[in-house]
């Protein structure tokens, strides 16, 4: 190899190095907990019937909903499994 390939090397790694540091001591996007609890406050400051606050509560009563949803489908899946199981036997 020449000289000039092993400079260009060189500094190409020690750049990719440098970019890859950075990156990762970049500011980090915060948690979607804490947006959340950020979003939640600004909309209780809000008047009720401001389009915004209706929709995000909207959202949280469809999130709440879904939850429960998904429980019962668990709980009805796991019931379903174990009667099988009962007749199998």
């Amino acid at each position: 190899m020449s000289k000039k390939m092993m400079i260009g090397v060189g500094v190409g790694f020690l750049l990719a190095a440098g970019i890859a540091a950075a990156a990762k001591k970049g500011p980090s996007a915060p948690s979607p907990d804490m947006w959340a609890k950020k979003m939640h406050e600004k909309m209780e400051a809000m008047p009720d019937d401001f389009p915004p606050k209706m929709m995000f509560h909207n959202v949280e009563a469809t999130r709440a909903n879904t939850e429960e949803i998904l429980s019962l489908l668990r709980r009805e899946g796991s019931e379903r499994t174990e009667a099988a199981a009962g007749a199998q036997s």
